[in-house]
C-alpha cells in the first residue's frame, strides 16, 4: 500500500457522474450549516474496502467577509442502515463531528450569524481525505460522499466518480 494523504476537491470528481435514483442528489449549503444539529452532521465515504478514510472535509467560505473555516468529520460513526448496501469490495465509513469540531461549528455559526445576515452567499464544499491507498488503486479510486444534516430528510448524495490520484 502507498501511504497517500489526499484532498478530494468536490469539482474535479462531481462532474458527469451519476448516482443510484433511491438517493437524492444535492449540494450542501450554508443554510444546512446554520441549521444541523452538530450531534446529527454525518459525512459517509463508499469506497474500496482497503482504502483507510480520515476525515471529511467541510470547507467553509465567506467571500463577503473574506474568511475561511474547516469543519473535520473525524470520529467513526456506526453504518446507518439508511443507506445503500455497499457493493462487494466496497465499504462505508461514517465520520461525525468530535465533541471539539462540535464546539468549532457552533462557534463558526455563532460568529457568521453576528456579522452577517443569513447564510446566503456561503460558498461551502466538502470532500474526503483518505489516509491510505493501495498502490492499485491510484489510478482509478471509487468513491461516493453522502451527507446527513436531518435525521427526517435522510441521507444524500454529494457526489460519486473514479479518481485517478496519480502526480
Amino acid at each position: 500500500m502507498k501511504r497517500r494523504l489526499l484532498l478530494l476537491g468536490a469539482a474535479g470528481w462531481l462532474a458527469g457522474c451519476a448516482t443510484a435514483p433511491e438517493q437524492k442528489k444535492r449540494w450542501l449549503t450554508g443554510a444546512d450549516l446554520f441549521a444541523v444539529d452538530p450531534a446529527v452532521l454525518r459525512g459517509a465515504v463508499l469506497t474500496d474496502a482497503r482504502v483507510t478514510v480520515q476525515a471529511v472535509v467541510i470547507d467553509l467560505r465567506s467571500p463577503a467577509l473574506d474568511e475561511r473555516f474547516v469543519i473535520r468529520l473525524q470520529r467513526a460513526a456506526a453504518v446507518d442502515r439508511r443507506l445503500l448496501p455497499a457493493p462487494d469490495g466496497l465499504a462505508w465509513q461514517v465520520l461525525a463531528l468530535s465533541a471539539e469540531e462540535a464546539r468549532t461549528l457552533v462557534t463558526v455559526r455563532q460568529m457568521l450569524a453576528s456579522r452577517l445576515a443569513g447564510p446566503e452567499g456561503l460558498e461551502v464544499t466538502v470532500s474526503a481525505r483518505p489516509a491510505l491507498v493501495p498502490a492499485a488503486l491510484i489510478a482509478a479510486l471509487p468513491v461516493r460522499i453522502e451527507m446527513l444534516v436531518d435525521n427526517d430528510e435522510g441521507w444524500f448524495t454529494l457526489g460519486e466518480g473514479t479518481l485517478d490520484l496519480r502526480p
